[in-house]
This record gives C-alpha cells, sequence and structure tokens, in this order.
C-alpha cells in the first residue's frame, strides 16, 4: 500500500490533494464508520475547501473543517490555525480542524499535534484524535517528501555556517539587514542567504516591512537548532585534573596563555545551578598546550575533564565568550544550551533550566 501511494503521481492541485487525502482517511475506518465530504462549502463569513462529516456506527457525528493545501510550512500554521477555530466558532465549537496537504514534513506534524489540529497528507501520513465520536487513527508513512524535485537539498541547521547565522539570530536582538548578518556572522554570502530562506520558511525568521530580518522566537530558534546540531569536527581527549575541578577553575582563571571556553555543566552553573559538576567539558584552541597548563593526566578511565579541540580555529564555539565571577572564561549561554541539550545524562534538563535563565534574564545576554 505505501508503495502504491508514493508512486503515484502527484497531487497538483487542492481539488486533488482533497481527493487523495479522503481516500487516505476512508482506509483505515473501522466498519461501521462512513466519511461523507462536502467541498467548497460557504459559512457565514469564512469559506473553507470542504467539510469533511466523519460518521460512527450509531450515527454520532462530527465534522471536520478542512484547510486543503499542496504544501504547508511552519510558518503558515498560526494563520492556518487562526482560520480554522474562526469557522469552528460559527459552527458552534462543535467542528475539528483537519488540515491536508500534498506531504507533510515530520516538523510541520508535530507542530500540528502542539496545536491540536488533525492532519492527514497524500502520501499517509495522519494523525486525527477526537472523543466524540471516539477514534484514533495515526500512521508516519514517511518522513521523505517523494514527489520534492531535483535540486539543492533542503536545507537545515546543520553545519557552521548555519550555526553562525544561527547562534547570531539568538545572541543579538536585531533587527538585521543581510549585510549585518554577514558582518555579525562571519558565514559566506551564499551560506547566509541559505540559511535566511530556510529558517522564512520555517517561521523562524520573519521579514519586517524595512526588509531587515527578526527572530520572533530565539527560544524556538534554539531548540531547532539543537535539533539539528552536530559538533564541527573536533578532536578530543580525556584528562584527570588531580586536584579536582575548582583547582582546575582557578589554574584557568589565572592564565591567559591559551585559548579556551568552558560549557557543558561546568559552565551553566555560572547563570543556572542545577547539581555539582562531574565533568569538565573545555573548548580549546590546542589540547597539549591546554593540557600543560591545567596540569592534566591523560587517561582512559575516571576522566574529569574533557578538552575539545575544533579543527577550525574560527570555531562558533569561541565567539560571543563571557568572563564568569572568578575569571575563567565560559562559551555564549546559546552555545552551552545547546550543548547541553545533546548531552547524556541530566545534561538536558541542565539545558532546560538555563533556557529557563536566559529567558528571565535577556538583557544580561543578547547583545
Amino acid at each position: 500500500m505505501m508503495d502504491e501511494k508514493i508512486t503515484m503521481l502527484a497531487p497538483e492541485s487542492t481539488r486533488q490533494v482533497l481527493r487523495a487525502c479522503v481516500k487516505v482517511l476512508n482506509a483505515p475506518l473501522p466498519t461501521g464508520w462512513s466519511l461523507r465530504e462536502r467541498d467548497e462549502v460557504p459559512l457565514g463569513s469564512k469559506h473553507v475547501d470542504a467539510i469533511v462529516q466523519l460518521t460512527d456506527p450509531t450515527g454520532t457525528t462530527i465534522d471536520l473543517i478542512v484547510e486543503a493545501k499542496r504544501i504547508v510550512e511552519r510558518r503558515d500554521l498560526a494563520r492556518i490555525r487562526d482560520l480554522l477555530d474562526d469557522t469552528i466558532r460559527e459552527l458552534g465549537g462543535e467542528a475539528k480542524g483537519l488540515v491536508a496537504a500534498r506531504y507533510l514534513s515530520p516538523r510541520v506534524r508535530a507542530d500540528l499535534e502542539r496545536l491540536g489540529l488533525a492532519y492527514v497528507d497524500a502520501t499517509g501520513n495522519m494523525r486525527i484524535a477526537i472523543d466524540r465520536p471516539a477514534i484514533f487513527l495515526s500512521d508516519r508513512a514517511t518522513d521523505r517528501d517523494p514527489w520534492r524535485g531535483p535540486g539543492r537539498p533542503r536545507s537545515s541547521l546543520k553545519g557552521e555556517p548555519a550555526a553562525r547565522v544561527g547562534r547570531t539570530l539568538i545572541d543579538y536582538r536585531g533587527p538585521f539587514s543581510i549585510s549585518d548578518l554577514l558582518e555579525l556572522s562571519g558565514a559566506s554570502t551564499g551560506a547566509t542567504y541559505r540559511v535566511r530562506d530556510y529558517l522564512t520558511e520555517e517561521g523562524l525568521l520573519e521579514r519586517l516591512p524595512d526588509s531587515t530580518y527578526q527572530a520572533p522566537d530565539w527560544q524556538k530558534l534554539l531548540r531547532e537548532w539543537a535539533a539539528d546540531y552536530t559538533l564541527p569536527p573536533v578532536t578530543t581527549q580525556a584528562f584527570i585534573a588531580p586536584r579536582g575541578i575548582e583547582s582546575l577553575r582557578a589554574r584557568a582563571a589565572s592564565t591567559d596563555s591559551f585559548r579556551y571556553a568552558m560549557t557543558g555543566s561546568l559552565a551553566a552553573e555560572e547563570w543556572a545551578p542545577y547539581a555539582p559538576t562531574r565533568l569538565a567539558r573545555i573548548y580549546v584552541e590546542d589540547i597539549t598546550a591546554a593540557a600543560t597548563c591545567l596540569d592534566l593526566r591523560p587517561t582512559d578511565i575516571g576522566q574529569n575533564v574533557l578538552l575539545v579541540e575544533p579543527k577550525n580555529p574560527r570555531s562558533i564555539v569561541f565567539e560571543n565568550t563571557w568572563t564568569a565571577r572568578d575569571g575563567v572564561v565560559l562559551a555564549a549561554p546559546s552555545q552551552v544550551a545547546v550543548d547541553l541539550l545533546n548531552g547524556p545524562g541530566r545534561n538536558p534538563a541542565e539545558g532546560e533550566a538555563l533556557i529557563a535563565w536566559m529567558a528571565a534574564n535577556e538583557e544580561a545576554w543578547r547583545k
């Protein structure tokens, strides 16, 4: 069945999307349930693409108010939700919103679920949860658009250039012209434009009337970056600080002989103390020089220090560093938060605590 869905011709019109999605919805319905479609139905001041009436074996019905589109981007979702909510209110609040599309990406589907909207696409992805009549339909057919044409692959926030642009939009309040983004991020012109287009498409960046740009929700952007994040090419080595982490901090604070930036739990305790730090994670420009200066001992077991040396000495991890109260150099809060969200054990919880501090203290860290 999946092969049939994915090899069929792409629905090219709203009408074709509707037909394909109704067919998808009909297939898994339990015995005795039915769907009856009425398309292009005017409702007072609203005009919807379709109403699909779902009926259970007892005759209980609910109207699904359908917003059908060939392509649904994340930036469209707030408008679609408001449109469907307004229409449902005109119907007395008894209907349910349903988004139908040719294909819905995993992130769009996750956002639709958070917004409480049912969805279906022509490939077979669907989720409908209704209390009365009680029914739950869910299927994950594919996480790739089978009809996406050739050309440049879809962008993401992976990689150093995207990290540079993303970090700039998080660390600075803006608004930004393209030249501002180029100067502050240090990313190439091509990469900056690609990331701009991707973030705009995903609803993470908005264009203002004066043609400048601003991230409307830095927390959402940070979490999206964290979801895509991979460390740039690095060399890592584990060590023991024989006199403990506090002694390590004191040594680091008293030297300027090598470049470094502390991250992870060790850095987060400056802003949002969570639990005693068991492992010091430090970005360094030169592992050998740092280990010598900090009096560290290489080890394969029982380590309490991890030195991380980016291959690129201009790595984003050294940008917008912060000097702690005791004088040690910390990575930027946004970098520390992303590192924690991608870390093991309690690290993600520490990351959430740090983000909460960042939200309450924007004036302290955003420029």
